[in-house]
């Protein structure tokens, strides 16, 4: 045990730095569970919207849509979900995409809010589904 303590007093910013690494990891891995998504990756976004016509929502800014979106992915930000009537989309699966998987899950609470429980995210966001050379649709 004394051995313990002296290295972490010899390396006390290693362990601090690993502490914050280890409490990061679990939090990026209970996010999901915790608001309510569930996290997809790009393989089954695409077996979600061709099995059961799931709707894909992208919450980046208006520009990025532009340059390069999933097909048939619906261009909506925070605020227009709080004004825009979801019921036609309560028996469908929702995939939230935004561009590194991070700013998805926080629309998780205002979706619960309307109702709507099929709720997934894209992990990694547009940028896991560039890497899978999957395709995109520009404006």
């Amino acid at each position: 045990m004394e051995q313990y303590i002296t290295f972490f007093i010899n390396h006390w910013f290693l362990c601090a730095l690993f502490i914050a690494l280890v409490i990061v990891l679990i939090w990026v891995e209970t996010q999901g569970k915790v608001s309510g998504m569930k996290r997809v990756d790009p393989t089954e976004t695409v077996n979600l919207m061709n099995r059961e016509n799931a709707v894909v929502i992208d919450i980046r800014d208006r520009d990025l849509f532009n340059k390069g979106h999933i097909a048939g992915a619906i261009h909506m930000t925070h605020e227009e979900v709080d004004f825009k009537d979801m019921n036609h989309y309560r028996e469908k699966p929702l995939i939230m995409v935004c561009t590194a998987g991070v700013n998805a899950p926080k629309l998780a609470k205002q979706l619960k809010f309307k109702g709507l429980t099929k709720l997934y995210f894209l992990q990694g966001g547009m940028n896991a589904w560039s890497a899978a050379s999957l395709p995109v649709v520009k404006k």
